[in-house]
């Protein structure tokens, strides 16, 4: 990304990049917004949560295996997706259960991989099926509207694709389908990072909207084999009206690109720190542990396994890991989950400015809005829970 270093300190400002080391079509009408710190005071959880579902024992619709997806309905209630039992949910705004659809399978309203997407026009609720490459679009009353598979039309997500407003879904394809080659000269434990693109397909037709961006962070094993890095950068997008923001973890920078693929705003924020500080590998390396039940094990996993970890961990966190798009344009951005002892999340509004900040002692946000956050989240018996909260102004 090219950096302006422009800066008003204390505020955030709109300013046209000017420079003479990039090519003029680069940069026409893009506008930089910098923001010194969040315009409005820090957000909190509320106290209490408005509903939450998940319980430990009692009747089979309140207990969740694993859940990849909830989204939250206009009338207050929820929909929950439950990857392990193969359906979906839905709840009301007091945690009744309303109804129960889909099961494993391939067939029409079945799934082998189960994601709910958010902001997604032309049906209340919207499934990506990660493992056939198929979207499915059902009602309020949890019946199946239609089916598309996105391999007729050679899409193959390599993440969860979002919606855009207008009806796209943006996605990253497949390394492997960008002819893309990284294993020539690396040896065992060489870290690298992939090349990747953000695609948008609509109707039949897809357009590369950026290709060449630096995507996950990896290490290499063997030929033909590699895992993610410890606390390794990625690739983040969001879908708005005008376009796609996206951003590659480096810095608090994104960068949005209209429908066209031309980058017309980029947004900075004067985010925390992001040195890996000793207490933070520390606390990692006690999360490790915790997963041990005998001795043996866990004097195994610091003689053997540990050294490899530390020696991947790098100098400094990713800046965040992702974005969380709201219909209004804005969006919530979630910084890296080790960086801090709680989640920490900045509100954007639609032109990039630094709005709020948001502290949550424990959960991962599985869907929001302004001033609202959607939780999973597990009770002290680790069985695993939704919950909606509204959230106050810190200190209020």
């Amino acid at each position: 990304m090219h950096r302006s270093r422009l800066r008003v300190p204390g505020a955030a400002v709109l300013l046209l990049t000017v420079s003479m080391l990039a090519p003029p079509p680069t940069l026409a009408g893009q506008e930089v917004v910098e923001s010194a710190a969040p315009r409005d005071p820090d957000l909190r959880l509320a106290d209490e949560p408005l509903l939450r579902v998940g319980i430990v024992d009692g009747p089979l619709e309140y207990i969740f295996g694993n859940v990849t997806g909830a989204v939250r309905l206009e009338d207050g209630g929820i929909v929950v997706a439950d990857e392990q039992s193969g359906n979906l949910r839905r709840f009301d705004a007091n945690g009744r259960h309303l109804w129960t659809s889909g099961r494993s399978g391939e067939g029409p309203g079945e799934y082998k991989g189960l994601r709910l997407l958010r902001n997604c026009p032309g049906a209340p609720v919207t499934v990506f099926d990660w493992s056939l490459d198929r979207i499915t679009e059902l009602d309020l009353d949890g019946n199946v509207l239609a089916t598309r598979s996105l391999l007729a039309a050679g899409v193959r997500p390599y993440n969860d694709p979002l919606c855009a407003p207008d009806g796209r879904l943006v996605y990253t394809p497949w390394p492997d389908d960008m002819g893309e080659s990284y294993e020539e000269g690396l040896a065992e434990g060489d870290l690298y990072r992939w090349r990747t693109a953000l695609e948008a397909f609509e109707g039949d037709s897809v357009v590369t909207l950026r290709s060449g961006i630096p995507g996950a962070e990896r290490f290499f094993i063997q030929a033909g084999s590699s895992g993610p890095r410890w606390w390794g950068r990625d690739m983040v997008f969001a879908a708005a009206g005008a376009g796609v923001w996206y951003g590659t973890a480096d810095d608090y920078e994104l960068e949005q690109l209209n429908w066209t693929g031309r980058v017309t705003r980029v947004a900075r924020w004067a985010g925390p720190d992001l040195n890996v500080t000793n207490d933070r590998v520390d606390s990692y390396r006690e999360g490790w542990l915790a997963r041990y039940d005998d001795a043996e094990a866990r004097r195994n996993f610091e003689r053997e396994v540990w050294p490899d970890i530390r020696e991947q961990l790098p100098e400094r966190f990713p800046a965040y890991e992702a974005l969380i798009a709201l219909p209004d344009g804005a969006f919530w951005v979630k910084t890296h989950a080790w960086r801090a002892a709680g989640e920490e999340l900045h509100l954007l509004d639609a032109n990039g400015v630094w709005l709020r900040r948001l502290m949550i002692p424990g959960g991962v946000v599985l869907d929001a809005g302004r001033d609202w956050v959607l939780l999973r989240q597990r009770d002290q018996l680790g069985v695993p829970t939704v919950a909606l909260y509204e959230l106050a102004e810190a200190g209020g």
